[in-house]
């Protein structure tokens, strides 16, 4: 099975199964083709690997919109990366893709600045805690663990609370609770989610129903 055929699987997987939010905590970019196929020399010249990390990233790019967009009622949610930089500028995915069934998060600390390794960038709807989380690692063991990987799994579980008091919500409708109670700092760079007003919000829409 090609990586084309592989990501239209997985969501025709969740699908067949009704689930409703998926947490996406990976990613790929251009310039990781590239330290791949070097790795592996692959590639006579810099530009000629270049060329085909072009080639891959764009028909992976493509497969994975294609499979997101044909699940309209899964809400996706993104890590944003751990580039510290633009997450549209170095073309990373699925952080840089804008998907009306997708929010991208980053990571902030403990104290709700920004974390020095978030990606950031247009694509990044909200924030949430990704330094020294408490996170499970094979064998069962827990360790403190920093990233983006442990960030956008925090939205994942807001947004699943969100439906559970609310199900009738679309991904769009999810995001946009999600979105409008959280709270942006000063600065503008930081929307921090804030997971009892969400919830709230979800509660009395339904009623409101």
């Amino acid at each position: 099975m090609s990586q084309r055929e592989a990501q239209q699987a997985y969501v025709d997987f969740m699908k067949k199964h009704n689930v409703r939010v998926a947490n996406m905590s990976w990613g790929g970019s251009v310039k990781g083709y590239e330290e791949a196929l070097e790795l592996c020399n692959i590639g006579k010249t810099a530009d000629e690997r270049k060329a085909i990390a072009r080639e891959y990233f764009d028909i992976e790019l493509a497969a994975f919109k294609k499979a997101i967009a044909s699940a309209p009622d899964i809400l996706f949610v993104t890590s944003d990366g751990n580039s510290n930089s633009d997450a549209t500028f170095v073309e990373a995915y699925p952080a840089g893709v804008v998907a009306p069934n997708m929010i991208s998060v980053g990571a902030v600390d403990k104290a709700g600045d920004e974390a020095s390794f978030t990606s950031y960038g247009p694509t990044v709807a909200v924030h949430a805690n990704g330094y020294q989380v408490e996170s499970l690692i094979p064998g069962g063991e827990t360790l403190a663990e920093s990233g983006t990987s442990m960030s956008s799994p925090q939205v994942a579980n807001l947004a699943a609370k969100i439906l559970a008091v609310n199900p009738k919500l679309k991904p769009a409708e999810v995001i946009a609770i999600i979105r409008d109670t959280a709270e942006k700092t000063a600065d503008g760079r930081r929307v921090l989610v804030h997971p009892a007003k969400a919830v709230a919000a979800a509660e009395a829409k339904a009623r409101a129903a």
